[in-house]
């Protein structure tokens, strides 16, 4: 009866499906479960519980160096890319100091012509007027007048020969004076000759300038798109921190400025046609649309065509210009070489991408020329040439308020 109790109290201490000690049948299981893993080591296409683990660590350890390498790659192309914005950027600044000089050049060579020519018109003028004078006075009533009144005829003679020597030495002088700026004027035709090289030199910096500034903003774009790429742990590596901290060190540090700007002399014809087309958009300053004259074209002194293809004094694209014409003189054809057509036509462009608002200028001014260099450019001219007509005290002095633009703005 005890030998039965203490079986009972053995078989309930074994778990459930284990064979009881001293088992025959249970010992030769448990040797052939002990050399399982070296026989599963011999059978082709089986794996040990111990070398999944193993594998696993391995596959993901691989997975994480081509993960880094590739992020690596793509630091060093951000890095190149950083590079090559950084040299567009200073080019583009190179660009923008040569414009500044070249309008100062250009604004001292046009200034000597334009006032030569004004000063011969002025001298030839008082000419005409002064010979008009001599034979309607000289060898007139005046003076048979005077003759008439003499006590002698020596004195009569001494009177008529005076006055005829008196008319003479006035119309000398203003020979003299026209003589004088004809002189001037062909002088300054060679001033003329200097400009327009001056333009043309201009116009190549411009043209280099909308490379520079694509090159750079491409070089941005891509350098960010590889950066974008990278999921989040490869972001977190070292070298992509690195490359990131330097592209945009380099977006800080590219900020270009305008020089100070010359304005130039404006043609009367063009600023004609800069003050009336600004009156066809309420809110359009007529000083904004010069300063467009002066970066496009100089105001007409040089119509192109550009390198680009862009046409007359305001630098139309021929099928922009056809796309947006105005008659601006009235002579029922719309012709982008025609100063009031071109400046009618970019009145009309400028109004309708927002130029009559204060904060609608910059948009308007980037949908003319798609660069940030080029407003801030605009509107420093702009500046230039209100200060310019305050300081001459022309019409409409200090009536124009042009909104600042700011200093420098990323490329």
């Amino acid at each position: 009866m005890a030998d039965a109790v203490r079986l009972a109290v053995l078989l309930a201490l074994v778990p459930a499906g284990l064979p009881a000690p001293g088992n025959p049948a249970q010992a030769a299981a448990d040797r052939h479960l002990a050399a399982a893993p070296r026989v599963a080591a011999r059978v082709p296409g089986a794996v040990a519980p111990g070398n999944v683990a193993a594998g696993g660590r391995l596959r993901a350890a691989s997975e994480a160096d081509r993960a880094e390498a590739r992020a690596e790659r793509a630091a060093d192309r951000v890095e190149r890319l950083t590079e090559q914005y950084t040299e567009s950027t200073e080019a583009v600044q190179r660009g923008l100091d040569a414009l500044a000089l070249s309008f100062a050049t250009s604004a001292r060579l046009a200034d000597a012509d334009l006032d030569a020519s004004r000063q011969l018109a002025v001298s030839s003028t008082r000419r005409a007027r002064l010979v008009r004078a001599v034979y309607a006075q000289g060898s007139g009533m005046g003076l048979a007048s005077s003759v008439l009144d003499a006590e002698d005829p020596e004195s009569a003679l001494w009177r008529a020969s005076t006055a005829r020597r008196l008319w003479r030495d006035v119309l000398d002088d203003a020979d003299g004076q026209v003589a004088r700026w004809r002189a001037e004027t062909r002088r300054t035709g060679e001033s003329r000759r200097a400009a327009e090289a001056e333009e043309t030199r201009r116009l190549a910096t411009i043209a280099a300038l909308r490379r520079d500034s694509a090159k750079a903003a491409a070089a941005l774009a891509e350098a960010r798109k590889a950066l974008d790429s990278l999921d989040a742990r490869a972001r977190r590596l070292r070298a992509v921190q690195d490359a990131r901290d330097r592209l945009t060190a380099a977006v800080a540090a590219a900020r270009t400025s305008v020089g100070r700007i010359t304005a130039m002399g404006i043609p009367e014809r063009m600023e004609t046609a800069y003050r009336t087309a600004a009156t066809t958009c309420p809110g359009l300053r007529w000083t904004l649309l010069a300063a467009v004259g002066q970066v496009e074209s100089g105001h007409g002194r040089n119509n192109g065509p550009s390198s680009a293809g862009a046409v007359g004094p305001m630098q139309f694209m021929p099928a922009t210009f056809a796309a947006h014409a105005v008659d601006g003189d009235g002579d029922g054809t719309a012709d982008p070489w025609n100063p009031e057509d071109a400046v009618f036509t970019a009145a009309r462009y400028l109004c309708g991408n927002g130029a009559g608002t204060a904060e609608g200028v910059r948009a308007a001014l980037l949908r003319y020329n798609h660069a940030d260099w080029y407003v801030d450019l605009v509107l420093a001219t702009e500046q230039a040439i209100v200060a310019r007509e305050g300081s001459a005290g022309g019409p409409g002095a200090g009536s124009s308020s042009p909104t600042p633009g700011p200093t420098g703005s990323g490329s």
